[in-house]
């Protein structure tokens, strides 16, 4: 074979290989970014959850709440005076 022949196919399986090269580069990117939106999703519904979360726990841990779960559950009350001690130094 002649130099120029080799020369050209030497070119034309690199150009090949570099072809190759930039569509798999271009497969893990999509990949990537499709991995991406589905975290940005999880994120988006894990903020919701977690908000809901937050007004569930201010709920239920309302001053009021404890108070009356206190007396309906336990039969607790407040002391009255002479239920309370004075301490003095």
């Amino acid at each position: 074979m002649s130099r120029t022949i080799m020369a050209s196919l030497v070119l034309a399986a690199l150009c090949f290989c570099s072809a190759l090269a930039v569509v798999f580069c271009k497969h893990l990117t999509r990949e990537a970014y499709a991995e991406i939106s589905e975290n940005r999703t999880l994120i988006n519904e894990l903020d919701v959850q977690w908000s809901q979360l937050q007004i569930e726990e201010s709920t239920f841990s309302s001053y009021g709440r404890i108070e009356r779960q206190a007396r309906e559950r336990l039969n607790m009350n407040f002391p009255g005076l002479e239920g309370s001690v004075m301490i003095v130094r």
